[in-house]
């Protein structure tokens, strides 16, 4: 399915955020007022149904990253 790959970077982009962050997992739910699991699933390349469109704005904001980059193959570019 066309929508998977933008899936995929966006999980991509998340943990790549997380480790140039230098944030553990339990560090970045924190910061972000997310569970753990979210972030464990995130990175495993599966987007969390509950995961709100809230969120996904917080995630941009903490990490300065418009939401049409993290949907892209490498949001830092």
């Amino acid at each position: 399915m066309k929508n998977d790959k933008y899936i995929q970077y966006f999980c991509e982009n998340i943990k790549a955020l997380r480790k140039i962050s230098k944030l553990s997992k339990r560090k970045m739910a924190k910061k972000l007022g997310i569970c753990i699991k979210w972030i464990t699933a995130l990175e495993k390349g599966k987007m969390p149904t509950e995961l709100s469109v809230d969120v996904l704005i917080s995630i941009n904001r903490y990490f300065g990253v418009t939401p049409s980059k993290m949907f892209s193959p490498w949001c830092m570019d």
